[in-house]
């Protein structure tokens, strides 16, 4: 879907679907490799849309790419800055007990808001994407 500024929009369900898949890596990873693979998933969720030209281990599976407003792909700052609300309720998984309250009170909202931002605006910007000034299209790659 192309919004009205001529960016190819990336569909919903993918990307919601590519996340899952990031999602999955981080966890694994915190699963596997404790204690450091918390901070290695919580590192991962950060830094994966700057890591190979804007791709994601989830967005490359999907065909996404995340770019900035001038068309390059999104560097390792972009993505950090894009990836904060992601990274936070990440943080809410590793604190335990008091984590899954902090999950649900804030951490659930923050993903139903990003959500909505994806679907009801015109380039599919979500908050991360509105801080890092970025955009996620249907692949270039």
């Amino acid at each position: 879907m192309r919004s009205k500024t001529g960016i190819h929009k990336a569909s919903v369900l993918k990307r919601v679907v590519a996340k899952l898949v990031d999602w999955l890596i981080a966890w694994v990873l915190a699963l596997f490799f404790p204690p450091v693979g918390v901070v290695l998933g919580m590192v991962y969720l950060a830094v994966a849309d700057g890591l190979q030209k804007g791709q994601s281990l989830g967005k490359m599976v999907f065909g996404l790419d995340v770019v900035k407003q001038d068309g390059s792909p999104c560097d390792l700052r972009s993505s950090i800055f894009r990836n904060i609300p992601f990274v936070l309720i990440y943080l809410f998984y590793a604190l335990g007990f008091l984590g899954w309250i902090l999950l649900v009170v804030v951490g659930l909202p923050i993903l139903l808001i990003e959500l909505w931002l994806i679907y009801v605006d015109d380039q599919g910007e979500r908050l991360g994407d509105r801080i890092a000034d970025t955009h996620v299209i249907e692949g270039l790659h």
